[in-house]
């Protein structure tokens, strides 16, 4: 409490209170400490010569939204500054007043060249205004939350906002009184090279103009998820900061406007000397562009996007436009990262594409139904001839993270190596269903394997038994809709290393007894349990003691107490995201805080069946009925509530989520 850390600086006893620093300190890694305060923070600078009674007015200023005594304390201790730190990393901290420790990062770090703050949602724009301005030194921000599960293909039945309770108190308490305003000198927007906002869907247009402040510095920025962000707001922070080579726009409005920007010839263009025509559009020098979900590209502006690519290191148009007309237009062969899964192309103009990228380590092709296609919308170039993708891949590449479906037909294990020999994070869906072989086999084809995603594949005890007592380095493994005979089995062993389980319909005989043994064998963060009927009230209480710090949750089970969401965020301090099933409320419902209590909480998701109260009865005598004359519940809608810096948000969709 703050009574008792008053009295510990009045005793002048705070050792147990310090974070460690030191004269040669180059990185604070704070990060996922819900118990770290702003007061801590202080109370770890402060020189060990000054008076008690100073330091408990610091502590107290902090804690009451004022620094009155700021200028003061940096006269006092301005011969103890930690010149070596250059990174501070503050993620998963929610207790902490950004207002105060962008002047704390002031006064103590004079050489600190990257912050990270993620999944700090209290964290405002205002607050990036003000470190912008007081820390000009700072090279690197990462400021990105939990992406918004609603994406615009949704159909929206309502949707209304409220102003959270617990948005932080005036800024300008600490701004003003520290002297930020009327100062002059500043090195203003002078060196930052690299932002990240993903996920911040209260970014607007005006916010990404005050952005373009940046244009003699800003090289990368990934606005990912910004949904309020317009074609028109992009393509102006565009055609100011032409610097930019590295950009992460995905699911924006990003769209023709922007690219007519892109294609435009740069006036200030330092290439003029350069012998190809395409080296004076800011197209030509872009290293990575990530447009996944950007649906307002037409496919004569996609064609003319791809054709103006030539040194692109990581390109990702997933979810596009793009067709094999303008991937034929590629041709680049700087390629590390392509991804170009839900769209049309074909073999045609896929194949040339991984022959002249031999460094291609990441591809992505899920959901890409003409790669089984002899022939695409265009005709082969040259004559050349096409073999098989997986002939295509396994004679070019070495890759390390993979996404196939359709076409990827791998029959024997020597198939995969040694192509396969290096891959970490493989994901397999719909359109192949890899035979037993290749499965229990995958251990020993990717040794290094880390993550592994099954969408719609044969499974067996045989298969997962392997994987996790075989793949030591295994972290994530999904099993989504996958068929087979699993059972409790599969999990009775040791998984040291796995951090996230999503099993989605594929053990609906798991019982509390089953959870309690996989909460001895495995520490995770992320939990996904779709379908367990089987499951109870006393889950909930197995699940917060045997995994204290999951971030994500999703539970379905029979008489969930109405009071799970508020038991969640109280018990699971790191919890931002939870999903649940609204047939499962033994009371009918959930109570759903305005204020969530541990600030980290960014989404809860319930699907349901219909709006009565009598279909939800009627799904309850579904699901406890005998499986033989059980009916497929069909559920209709989700409810979504979502919490940004400012607001909560609770919108209705129209499907499950």
């Amino acid at each position: 409490s703050l009574q008792t850390l008053l009295h510990t600086v009045t005793d002048d006893n705070l050792d147990s209170y310090r974070i460690r620093l030191t004269e040669y300190s180059k990185k604070i890694v704070l990060s996922g400490c819900p118990q770290l305060t702003t007061q801590f923070l202080y109370i770890s600078a402060l020189p060990t010569d000054l008076d008690a009674v100073f330091k408990r007015t610091i502590v107290s200023d902090v804690n009451d939204g004022c620094l009155n005594h700021y200028n003061g304390l940096v006269k006092k201790a301005k011969t103890l500054s930690f010149r070596n730190v250059r990174i501070v990393d503050l993620s998963k901290c929610p207790n902490v007043h950004f207002g105060a420790v962008i002047l704390w990062m002031k006064w103590t770090f004079p050489e600190l060249r990257t912050f990270i703050a993620s999944y700090c949602l209290l964290f405002q724009f205002e607050d990036l205004q003000c470190l912008l301005l007081r820390c000009p030194w700072i090279n690197e921000i990462n400021l990105s939350i939990d992406t918004s599960i609603i994406l615009s293909k949704y159909s929206i039945i309502s949707s209304r906002s409220e102003v959270r309770r617990d948005v932080n108190r005036n800024l300008s308490s600490y701004y003003m009184q520290s002297g930020l305003y009327g100062t002059s000198g500043n090195p203003v927007f002078s060196n930052i090279s690299k932002l990240i906002l993903e996920g911040r869907n209260d970014i607007t247009d005006m916010n990404l103009l005050e952005i373009s402040m940046l244009k003699s510095s800003l090289c990368y920025i990934n606005i990912k998820h910004c949904t309020l962000l317009t074609d028109d707001g992009i393509s102006t922070l565009l055609l100011n900061c032409r610097k930019m080579h590295s950009m992460v726009l995905s699911y924006t409005s990003f769209g023709n406007h922007s690219i007519q920007t892109l294609c435009s010839l740069d006036p200030s263009d330092s290439f003029s000397y350069h012998k190809d025509e395409h080296a004076h559009v800011m197209a030509f020098r872009l290293q990575e562009l990530h447009l996944e979900g950007c649906e307002g590209i037409s496919c004569a502006a996609m064609s003319q996007l791809v054709s103006n690519m030539n040194i692109v290191k990581s390109l990702c148009l997933r979810e596009t436009s793009l067709a094999d007309g303008a991937l034929c237009n590629f041709v680049g062969s700087s390629l590390e990262y392509l991804d170009i899964s839900e769209t049309v192309v074909s073999m045609v103009s896929l194949a040339p594409v991984i022959r002249r990228n031999s460094n291609l380590s990441c591809l992505k092709t899920a959901g890409c139904r003409n790669l089984l296609f002899e022939q695409g919308e265009v005709q082969s170039t040259s004559g050349n001839k096409y073999g098989r993708f997986l002939q295509e891949i396994t004679s070019t590449c070495y890759l390390e993270d993979v996404e196939m479906g359709w076409a990827f037909c791998p029959v024997r294990v020597d198939d995969l190596i040694p192509s396969f020999s290096k891959v970490r994070r493989m994901t397999v869906g719909l359109g192949t269903t890899l035979p037993e072989n290749i499965l229990h086999a995958l251990p020993e084809i990717c040794p290094f394997l880390e993550s592994l995603v099954l969408r719609f594949q044969v499974i067996s005890d045989r298969v997962v038994r392997n994987l996790l007592e075989s793949s030591t380095n295994l972290q994530v493994l999904c099993l989504h809709y996958c068929l087979g005979n699993l059972t409790s089995f599969s999990f009775q062993t040791m998984a040291p290393a796995l951090r996230i389980l999503r099993l989605q319909w594929v053990t609906p005989w798991i019982t509390n007894d089953d959870l309690t043994i996989l909460t001895q064998n495995c520490n995770l963060v992320e939990l996904l349990l779709s379908g367990c009927k089987l499951l109870d009230t006393s889950s909930q209480e197995i699940i917060s003691s045997g995994w204290p710090n999951l971030a994500c949750l999703q539970l379905e089970g029979r008489g969930i107490g109405r009071t799970i969401i508020t038991d969640a965020i109280r018990e699971l301090p790191l919890l931002r995201k939870l999903a649940l099933d609204l047939c499962d409320a033994s009371e009918g419902g959930y109570d759903t805080p305005n204020v969530p209590e541990g600030k980290m909480m960014r989404s809860v998701r319930m699907s349901r069946c219909k709006k009565s109260a009598a279909a939800a009865r009627s799904c309850f005598g579904e699901a406890s009925s005998s499986s033989s004359n059980r009916k497929p519940v069909q559920h209709r809608e989700t409810i979504v509530l979502e919490w940004s810096s400012r607001q909560l948000t609770t919108t209705v969709v129209e499907e499950r989520l």
